[in-house]
């Protein structure tokens, strides 16, 4: 594995974390004329649209239809026998999720907001040190 070096960029803005406050600080600020980098370590958006608030809704919900047709009768619908393929549940959370980042990345895109994937953490005022996850600094 080949390792970078070490190199100095100026930006106006540097954000940590592209979650909901980060990325639409970033988006906005690039869209404004700033030149604006966010520093992210592993989800593209934040944790919300993949892994935590939106994925979790998408299972919930599949659940709860699966509970209504089970429960249809109550309400003068006569349904057969209801079953869930959990491989399906799974691939349209997966499918919402692709979409999201997907979505993410084209703002980034047209806003002119760069987004670097890495760890970043402050070495002094105004300077930040970021690890890359591609290696490198």
């Amino acid at each position: 594995m080949e390792m970078k070096m070490a190199q100095s960029e100026h930006f106006d803005a540097l954000v940590l974390g592209s979650g909901q406050g980060g990325k639409q600080l970033a988006w906005h600020l690039a869209r404004s004329g700033q030149r604006v980098a966010v520093v992210e370590r592993r989800y593209v958006g934040g944790s919300c649209p993949n892994i935590a608030c939106m994925p979790s809704k998408n299972e919930i919900w599949g659940a709860r239809v699966g509970y209504l047709a089970r429960h249809a009768a109550q309400f003068g619908t006569i349904t057969g026998p209801v079953t869930t393929d959990m491989l399906k549940v799974r691939q349209r959370k997966r499918d919402m999720v692709d979409r999201e980042i997907a979505g993410h990345l084209a703002k980034f895109r047209s806003s002119g907001a760069e987004r670097v994937m890495g760890s970043g953490r402050f070495i002094g005022p105004k300077v930040l040190d970021v690890q890359l996850n591609d290696g490198g600094m």
